[in-house]
């Protein structure tokens, strides 16, 4: 179907999980957003649950104003094209499926969402100062899903974004000792593609759920520790780099912060790369950075360093990754909860910290 022969009729409202304050959300009725002039409307299709989305409703990242609708690993289907829009350049029609990768961290638990994206081959920007200390761009990175993928497959797709986006900038290098902090689903597929493509000469994690533990060692770990195992068992200066995939960290013994032990584990010059974002201050030990000269490093969000076109390349090559089994999407779902159970869904989001569940797809679909 083309932008002429769409439907132009649809509601002009749409329900969509707006966060009011910490720990507090309704499901509200909101305007269905307008379709950019050179960008696309999207009814949503799926979106998974992502740990910023937790730190935003816990409290620990901060939005600039309330209400916000959280969730931004999305997969929506195109359902009007701007007139503007450079359909037949990017390939895009009506009912088509596409994927995004954008700064932002809002806009997805809605039936809608507009978007302007940039295909991988195209060099468009639209910067704009954010409010926190980085430059945005009004434009998201978007890959066009094949038919052959799946709904929910194709919801690892931005997810795989993040964390490649990360392991490029700051890749290990050929037979090093990797550590990967938490394992979560970012941490299973920074852990994956290091594994796979990447040839270290071990790579193993550490996680506090042994659940997770579990899903580590299957995915890519070749052994996963215990916290206290790691203290324990694991000699100082064992490992060349680090993929810190934890949240917002909080410890009564300084000694057993992750962070800390993480760069006592860490040889001098060692890289130390930074995935998890948190706006409540954390705990780097600072003798221990200038004593071994640890490269503290990260994939930064500021456009101006790493282009939003950039990203675009990226995000077509997570899709590959995962049409190939490089990361294995299947063994990352464990479970689908549908949009219409609201008091579910904050349930999820109430005890996401506690679960030993990985991903979490909401289903917007009929």
């Amino acid at each position: 179907m083309t932008m002429m022969d769409a439907p132009r009729t649809r509601a002009k409202t749409m329900r969509a999980l707006q966060l009011i304050a910490p720990q507090k959300t309704v499901l509200a009725e909101v305007p269905v957003p307008e379709t950019p002039i050179d960008g696309l409307l999207l009814k949503t299709r799926c979106v998974s649950i992502c740990s910023t989305d937790i730190s935003f409703y816990e409290g620990h990242l901060f939005p600039s104003e309330y209400p916000v609708i959280l969730g931004h690993e999305y997969l929506g289907e195109v359902v009007d094209i701007g007139p503007a829009f450079d359909a037949d350049g990017a390939g895009i029609e009506i009912g088509d499926r596409v994927v995004y990768w954008g700064q932002t961290d809002y806009g997805g638990f809605a039936e809608y969402r507009s978007l302007r994206p940039i295909f991988s081959g195209q060099v468009l920007e639209d910067v704009f100062a954010a409010d926190r200390n980085f430059f945005d761009d009004h434009r998201a990175a978007a890959v066009k899903v094949p038919d052959d993928m799946s709904d929910l497959e194709a919801s690892f797709i931005e997810p795989i974004t993040g964390a490649l986006r990360s392991v490029l900038t700051n890749a290990p290098k050929v037979g090093d000792r990797v550590l990967i902090m938490g394992t979560g689903p970012i941490g299973i597929i920074a852990g994956s593609v290091i594994r796979r493509l990447l040839a270290p000469h071990s790579i193993v994690s550490v996680d506090a759920n042994p659940q997770r533990n579990a899903h580590a060692e299957a995915h890519f770990s070749q052994h996963a520790y215990l916290p206290q195992e790691l203290i324990d068992t694991v000699e100082d200066s064992s490992f060349d780099y680090v993929f810190d995939a934890l949240p917002t960290v909080k410890v009564d013994d300084e000694e057993k912060d992750p962070r800390r032990v993480a760069m006592r584990k860490l040889r001098p010059k060692g890289k130390y790369v930074l995935y998890g974002a948190s706006q409540e201050m954390q705990k780097f030990d600072t003798w221990l950075m200038l004593a071994k000269g640890i490269d503290i490093c990260a994939a930064p969000f500021d456009v101006t360093s790493f282009p939003m076109h950039k990203t675009a390349n990226v995000i077509a090559s997570a899709m590959r990754m995962l049409r190939t089994g490089i990361v294995d999407g299947k063994n990352l779902l464990s479970r689908v909860h549908r949009f219409d159970d609201y008091e579910g869904l904050v349930r999820v989001f109430e005890n996401y910290r506690h679960t030993t569940d990985l991903k979490t797809i909401v289903d917007f679909r009929d």
